[in-house]
Parts: C-alpha cells; sequence; structure tokens
C-alpha cells in the first residue's frame, strides 16, 4: 500500500482535502481511463541532468571551458540514450541552455568589462544558433522541442513579383489639376515602343503644343495621342481600319493618371511584350556618381548623387542610397529597445543597423541606367547574407531608384571590383572569389567575372583559377564582345596578370607582367583602334601598356608615367586617353601646372600612340586623390576625394569633389567640392550619362524602358545558386532532396514541395505589400520536417528559413487518451537575444531561465504521474502548492497543444 498512500498524498495536496474517502472510493483500482492513457507512457526513467550534482569548479573557469567548447551543443555525451531520442533531445537541450545561462549571468554582472563582455557575446551567439540548428534536425519520437515556438506553418523571404504591366511613376503633384514641378513646357520627349519580333516605332511629344502649364492630364493626353498615332498596317503597308473605318492603333500602351498615396501621377500600362521607353530630346549631359558621405564610426554606405549639366556649372542632384542591413545586429537592437523604458513623448527610434555598402565601380549604359558593383556583408533586399563579405550589382535608373539587386550568394567570400557594359547592352562584372565557388574548392582566392542580362539573370560566373591568392580590380569589353580581366596574381611574388575570355565566360588566354617587384593591374580600357589598355602599378611605378586584343602575349606600346598610385583610365571619342590617381612627386611629360604638396591628384593625358603626355594636379596643401575619370561630350570630367580647400571651405573630415579639366590645355576649368560635417566621403566614382540631364524625374519616371525588366527567378532575386538544396521528410519517412534550378521560380519550387507533401501540407506563394512568399503549412496530424541542405550548398538559410518541424496535432477523437506523452513545446527563444549590455544580459538572462524550465516540463511530459490521472479522471479542481499548480498549467498546455498547434 506504499504507492498507493503516496499517490492519496499528491491527490489530496492536489485536490485541497484531508480526507481519503472524500476523494473517492476505492482508490487503488484505476479508472478505465486511466488505465488507457498510461500505457502510452513506455519510456524508462532516467536521471535528469537537473538532479545530478553540479560542478565543483568556479564559474570563471566553466565559463573558460564553454569558451574552448567547438560548439556548445555537446550531443556526444548522451550515446547511451540514444534509443531513447526524445529524452536525450531533452537532456542536450538542457545542458546547453545551462551553458547559455552561465554566460548570460556573468555578462548580467554590471562589473564585468566591456572586453570580457563581448568575448561572452561572441560564444553566446554561436552557441544560440548551434542550439537552434540542433532542434530543427534533432531527431525525436514523441516530444518537438522548438527553439521559438511550435509552429505548423513556415514562409520564405518576400520577393518581387512578376510584371502586371502596370508600371506606377512617383507621385508628383497633391493636387491632380496643379502644374507640374519642374517642367518648363517646352520640353520634347521621345517616346520609343517595341515588341518581341523586332517591331518598333518611336514618336515624340512636344510640350509647347499643349495646355500651358502642363499637367498630368494634359501630358497623359499628349502621349497617348502620338502613341495611337501610329497605326496598324497589314502586310501590303495599308492602314487597318475598324468598322467605323477609323485606323486601328498599331500599339496598345497606354498613360494614365492615379492617385497613389497622398499623391498623383503617372502610371504606364504595356500589355504583353509591349515596352515602353521615354527621353528628352536636346537634354543637356549628366554625370553619374557613387560615393557616400558618412559619419567618421559608421559603416560605409553608398550613395547616388547626378550632376545635372557639367559643363555648365552643375547642379548636384542627391539620389538614393544602397545600404545593406545587418540583420543579426538590427534583430538584436530590436531588442534591447523592447528592454528599456521609453519617455511617454518619445520618437520611435529606428533599430536598423546597416552594414558595410562598399561601392568599388560604376558603369551607365545607353539607356540611362546605371550599374553598381561592390562589397557588402549585410542583406540587400532578398539577398540574404550569410555573414560574410559577397559581391553586390545594383541597378539603378537614372532617378537613382533601384530596378534590382543581385549577390553572387557563394558559400565562401567574394569582393566586387569593377563594371563594364557589353556592346549589346548586357553587364560585365569582376571581382575576386575565395571558397567553393561553381566547381572550385576555393582554397585559394581566384578572379571572378560574371555575366548578367538587362534584367538581372546571371548569364554565366567563371573563376580564373591559378595556384595561390589572385585579386581582379578591373574589367572591360572588346569591340568583338571579348572580355578582358586584370588584377594581380600570385605567380613570380606578385605579377600583373590580364586574361582574354569570349563572350560565354570561356577562357582563351593570359599573360602576366612581371617588373621584377610588386606589380598589378588596376584598370583596363579599349583604345580607338579596338587594342586593349592595361593600366599597371610596378612596384610603384605606373606604366600604361597597350595589348594586341587577339594576342595578349603581343606588346603594341607602353608608356611609363612615373611614381603614382594610378587608379582609372578612360578614352574619348577621339582617341585621346586620361590617366588619373594619385602621387607625391611630379609625374613625367609637360606640366600644366606644379604639384601642390603632400599628396595631390593628378590627370595625365595621353595621345592615342602613346608618344607624348601632360599631366594636372589637382591638389590643395592638404591630402588630395582622384578615383576615377570620364570623358563626355569633348569634356574631361574626374572625381575624387580632398582633406583640403579646392573649391572654398572643406565641410567634412573628408570631402568629396567633381572637378572638370579642359581636353584641350589640360587646365582645371571647374572643381564642384561637397560633403558633411564630422562625415567622410567615400571613393568618388563616376560615369558618363550623354543627353542625362532630363525633366522625366519632374513627371515621376526615367530615362529608358520604363517598365524595365526584372528576373523572376530565385536563383536572380534571391543568394541562392543553381545546385543549392534542402530536404523534405513526412512523418517518420525518407528524407527527399530538393535542388534549386537555375531557372527556379518561387512557383516552380512551390510545385516541387507540393509533389512531395502530398496531402501532408498546403503549399501557396500569398503576396504581402507587394511582395510573394512561399508558405507551407502542415495540415492536422500530418508532421513535415524542413532540413538543411549540404555546407555550402543549403537553400533554406537563403529563403530566409531555419531547419524546422512543423506540426499541427490531428483532432482529439471522442475514444483518445486524454493525456499522451511528449507534445509540442516551445522555448521561447529568439536569434536577437545577446549580451552586448549587462541590461540585455539580464533579459536574455530570464529567456534563458524559463527556456530550462520549459525543457524540464517537456522531459516529464513523457512520464506518468498522479497529475497526469487526475487531469484524465478529472478530478483536479482545488488549491495544491505552487510547484503542483505549475505542473498542472504545464500539462494542461501541452494537452492544449496536442489538440491544435500555434500557427
Amino acid at each position: 500500500m506504499t504507492n498507493l498512500s503516496s499517490g492519496l498524498i499528491g491527490l489530496t495536496m492536489l485536490s485541497g482535502s484531508s480526507s481519503y474517502l472524500g476523494l473517492f472510493s476505492g482508490a487503488n483500482i484505476d479508472s478505465a481511463a486511466v488505465i488507457l492513457a498510461k500505457k502510452a507512457f513506455t519510456t524508462p526513467e532516467t536521471t535528469p541532468p537537473w538532479k545530478e550534482a553540479g560542478s565543483s569548479l568556479p564559474v570563471s573557469s566553466q565559463i573558460a571551458a564553454i569558451k574552448k567548447m567547438r560548439s556548445i551543443v555537446d550531443a556526444g555525451w548522451s550515446r547511451s540514450l540514444d534509443s531513447l531520442p526524445d529524452v536525450q533531445t531533452a537532456f542536450t537541450a538542457y545542458k546547453a541552455l545551462d551553458r547559455l545561462r552561465l554566460l548570460a549571468e556573468s555578462a548580467a554582472k554590471t562589473g564585468t568589462s566591456a572586453a570580457e563582455r563581448k568575448s561572452l557575446q561572441q560564444t553566446f551567439a554561436k552557441g544560440m544558433a548551434d542550439l537552434q540548428a540542433f532542434l530543427g534536425q534533432a531527431d525525436t519520437d514523441k516530444l518537438n522541442l522548438a527553439f521559438t515556438q511550435p509552429s505548423r506553418s513556415v514562409k520564405t523571404v518576400g520577393i518581387t513579383p512578376p510584371s502586371t504591366g502596370k508600371t506606377l511613376g512617383e507621385g508628383v503633384v497633391e493636387t491632380r489639376a496643379a502644374p507640374i514641378p519642374g517642367l518648363v513646357g517646352n520640353e520634347v520627349f521621345k517616346i520609343s515602343l517595341a515588341r518581341a519580333g523586332g517591331v518598333a516605332d518611336s514618336v515624340t511629344v512636344d510640350l509647347s503644343t499643349t495646355t500651358q502649364p502642363p499637367t498630368l492630364d494634359s501630358v497623359a493626353a499628349a502621349i497617348n495621342a502620338a502613341i495611337t498615332s501610329v497605326p496598324m498596317r497589314d502586310a501590303n503597308g495599308v492602314p487597318v481600319t475598324d468598322a467605323g473605318g477609323n485606323p486601328v492603333p498599331r500599339w496598345q500602351s497606354r498613360v494614365t493618371v492615379e492617385k497613389n498615396g497622398d499623391s498623383w501621377g503617372f502610371v504606364v500600362n504595356t500589355p504583353g511584350t509591349e515596352t515602353l521607353s521615354m527621353d528628352q530630346v536636346g537634354a543637356k549631359d549628366a554625370l553619374m556618381v557613387v560615393s557616400g558621405l558618412t559619419g567618421m564610426d559608421a559603416p560605409a554606405s553608398a550613395q547616388m548623387f547626378r550632376i545635372d549639366d557639367p559643363a555648365g556649372g552643375g547642379t548636384r542632384v542627391t539620389l538614393g542610397t544602397i545600404n545593406a542591413i545587418d540583420r543579426t545586429a538590427t534583430q538584436q537592437a530590436t531588442q534591447s529597445a523592447s528592454t528599456r523604458p521609453v519617455a511617454k513623448d518619445a520618437k520611435p527610434v529606428d533599430p536598423t543597423v546597416f552594414a558595410a555598402t562598399n561601392a568599388r565601380a560604376i558603369a551607365t549604359d545607353a539607356q540611362g541606367f546605371c550599374y553598381i558593383v561592390g562589397t557588402t556583408a549585410g542583406d540587400l533586399g532578398a539577398n540574404l547574407s550569410d555573414g560574410g563579405n559577397d559581391l553586390f550589382l545594383t541597378k539603378v535608373d537614372s532617378e537613382g531608384k533601384v530596378v534590382w539587386q543581385r549577390t553572387l550568394g557563394v558559400a565562401g567570400e567574394a569582393e566586387g571590383a569593377a563594371v563594364s557594359i557589353t556592346p549589346n547592352g548586357e553587364v560585365v562584372v569582376a571581382g575576386t572569389v575565395k571558397g567553393p565557388f561553381n566547381g572550385s574548392l576555393g582554397s585559394d582566392s581566384d578572379m571572378l567575372v560574371a555575366r548578367f542580362d538587362a534584367d538581372g539573370d546571371e548569364m554565366f560566373a567563371t573563376t580564373v583559377r591559378s595556384l595561390g591568392n589572385d585579386t581582379a580590380s578591373a574589367v572591360t569589353v572588346g569591340n568583338d564582345g571579348a572580355i578582358y580581366v586584370g588584377g594581380k596574381s600570385a605567380a613570380g611574388g606578385g605579377d600583373a596578370f590580364v586574361a582574354r575570355l569570349d563572350a560565354t565566360g570561356k577562357l582563351q588566354e593570359r599573360r602576366t607582367i612581371d617588373s621584377g617587384g610588386s606589380d598589378t593591374v588596376t584598370a583596363l580600357a579599349i583604345d580607338s583602334s579596338g587594342e586593349l589598355l592595361a593600366l599597371t602599378k610596378e612596384n610603384g611605378n605606373a606604366t600604361l601598356h597597350r595589348l594586341d586584343s587577339s594576342a595578349l602575349a603581343t606588346d603594341l606600346g607602353q608608356l611609363n608615367l612615373g611614381a603614382a598610385d594610378a587608379r582609372a583610365i578612360a578614352v574619348s571619342a577621339t582617341g585621346e586617353i586620361a590617366v588619373v590617381g594619385s602621387t607625391t612627386a611630379a609625374l613625367g611629360g609637360t606640366q600644366v601646372n606644379g604639384i601642390s604638396g603632400g599628396r595631390d591628384g593628378f590627370v595625365t593625358r595621353i595621345d592615342s600612340a602613346l608618344s607624348g603626355m601632360s599631366t594636372t594636379y589637382v591638389g590643395s596643401a592638404d591630402d588630395d586623390q582622384i578615383d576615377s575619370v570620364a570623358f563626355m561630350n569633348g569634356d574631361l570630367y574626374v572625381g575624387g576625394r580632398t582633406t583640403g580647400a579646392l573649391d572654398g571651405a572643406r565641410t567634412g573630415a573628408v570631402d568629396a569633389f567633381i572637378g572638370r579639366i579642359d581636353t584641350a590645355t589640360g587646365a582645371v576649368e571647374d572643381i564642384n567640392q561637397f560633403g558633411r560635417a564630422s562625415h567622410r566621403a567615400e571613393p568618388v566614382r563616376i560615369a558618363a550619362a550623354s543627353g542625362g540631364s532630363t525633366a522625366l524625374g519632374a513627371l515621376g519616371l526615367h530615362r529608358g524602358q520604363i517598365n524595365a525588366g526584372n528576373s523572376i527567378s530565385l536563383t536572380a532575386q534571391t543568394t541562392l545558386r543553381a545546385g543549392d538544396e534542402f530536404s523534405i521528410r513526412l512523418g517518420e519517412g525518407k528524407e527527399k532532396k530538393i535542388t534549386i534550378a537555375a531557372d527556379e521560380t518561387l512557383a516552380s519550387l512551390a510545385e516541387k514541395i507540393r509533389k512531395i507533401a502530398g496531402k501532408n501540407a498546403t503549399v501557396t506563394t500569398p503576396k504581402l505589400n507587394g511582395q510573394v512568399t512561399l508558405q507551407i503549412t502542415a495540415k492536422q496530424g500530418y508532421p513535415i520536417e524542413l532540413m538543411a541542405g549540404a555546407e555550402g550548398k543549403d537553400a533554406l538559410g537563403k529563403l530566409g528559413l531555419t531547419p524546422a518541424k512543423l506540426f499541427a496535432s490531428p483532432t482529439p477523437q471522442p475514444d483518445d487518451p486524454k493525456v499522451k506523452p511528449g507534445g509540442n513545446y516551445g522555448l521561447g527563444l529568439s536569434s536577437a537575444l545577446n549580451l552586448n549590455s549587462a541590461t540585455d544580459a539580464a533579459a536574455a538572462l530570464n529567456t534563458i531561465k524559463a527556456a530550462l524550465s520549459m525543457t524540464q516540463t517537456a522531459y516529464r511530459s513523457l512520464y506518468w504521474d498522479d497529475t497526469k490521472a487526475a487531469l484524465v479522471n478529472g478530478t483536479v479542481t482545488g488549491a495544491g502548492s505552487p510547484y503542483q499548480q505549475a505542473q498542472l498549467a504545464n500539462y494542461q498546455a501541452a494537452l492544449d497543444r496536442l489538440g491544435g498547434s500555434a500557427a
């Protein structure tokens, strides 16, 4: 009767009664419901880690040992529990959480130094990530421990949906009938229409013939009238008419006026395969600039500017900014903000933390679109970073609005260096990649060349491999479509390196340039005769080489400029060559002016035969350098930085400047210096935009194709690459792998998942806030496990997902036991938890302690006890001890989860 007495005592405490008979008669006989329920509880007795003796080591020694662990999740200690996967998972999770608790407790102490707290945070962050990965793929039977909360549904990162043929311009007026600001009224616009099959037409719209001052409706009417004036013609060239004898328009594109938010603007409607492009006739030139005015302690950013009419004095227009987001830091900042008191009238603070975004080069195509290449370790839209540096390519329109953004999504790291436009309007970028990429093991860094079409689809990405670490710094495209990449090779202790690839990315030839010292190619260009110009830095000296573009080993000439950091090269329409950079000493050739002292920017003009040169110095009493150069319609422009005063007083710590140089005399005709107090200018990259100073921005539109394309493939819009993978397992079945195809779309991926999931899940592609996501929802009673792909090829993370088990308990049946072992338990953790401050650590500690308690509850759910018996019999109505009431609440919560899981 000993067990009976213990059971009665437990029930007495829970019921609040001191009478055994008052509880029930025949208490030694289990009810039928209890007998049925107890049969499912078959897990052998085990000793949980919280009942074991604690460590006798000092806390400091325990923390030191945790820091040395390869992973805070140590599943190896519990191999004896392999036959009990639920217990093994609960114990392993508990031990990992207990280690995290120690870290958090130490960091929460106000006396902990900043250096030690930083070290604790690094271990804590990795430990949280390891625990999340472990729980996402832990092998369990009846128990599911979720890192956050149990879920039956997951949703991927949102991507841009396919075009609907409706393109919204920016709002330009608050009242529909108001005059359009920024228009003079005599502008002439060219409208170009095209569709598949090479059919094309152009019409012009002269605003001087329309209502003055121009309004949205008057301009839209003029555009539509011009479009509809082009008749459809039959095979004999005769205009086609309708039943009333009226000409049938050849084009169906139309411009309408709509209100979007608080303002009115244009909407361009382009049905089918029709495209509509716009430009302004007779517009003055512009320079497109990417630089960045960055706070002294802030990460670098890439800010876009446009210099309108630079030959006429120039007006600087600030456009958009390319800022990658540090996802982890942003989550932590959000978490930290939630733990701090906020004053009643305080304005909310944006917790977004940006990652360094370094623009390295810019190029402009014939339509006025700009392509910017660089390096970032943050998220760019749906391109999710794994924390390492990656090459990015961003396409923006003439008003600085992002059209699309791409990153390589390499398993290691990549850096962007240069960009060039091909004769057919496609884009070639060069950079450096380290790590597994396209079949390369990636033990060394290699030069990378990638080609994209105007919609952002990657056409190829190839590496130029050799022994040692090679880096790319320059790229250009020949008149025949050949691609040239240059940089530094590991050969010879560091030789300048040039390679030629065909238009499909296949390596044709390579050569090195060796001065006997450390050499590198800093810039490449095609000269007026179609040969290759290679600007090198050879043992500290700048040299310009002319190479046979079809046989790189053949030297056609060279010119030594002298000791200088030569960075960029440009070729004019008449064949003149310009080289720019910085120097501390006078260079060779004719001197237009004198050096100012310290470091000066320089512009060296060289004739097409490489027979003579003339140098202009752009300098102040302080530090000056030129980063980029461009010819445009007979003018020569440079972009650079200064810590001095080239045009009035310096504004920031480092200012940017744009300069115009007389192509005939080399005289400095104009300097436009700009900056911001307590900010530094990033390297200034410029690109010529002939006719780019238009009034299209006043219309809320931009130059070029208005309905510009954006690829719908996942390999374009995300960091996914062809061959990336993840797996799905249904219940206890075998895992089934899904491999990402080169042309994979959200729709095709959804269909692959549907074929595997069958009736087990609902797979949809809902649209929210202009983005489309893929959502997987487990049906009741059908568990689904999402499993990560192989290292370096995991697709889940790039889709914004983590390994997870999705489950919705089946609808309870009348004859089901009221209590079952296991269930779904959420630890309530978040990757945003951090130890960056004592306050943050204290908040993290509370969360970790709650997770430890929940892990204990999950473990106890595997074993039968009197509380479960009372739940089954429905006899627990009194108050028991706080512990028993807490247990009762936990068991009831588990029962609730068995009946349905949180979404």
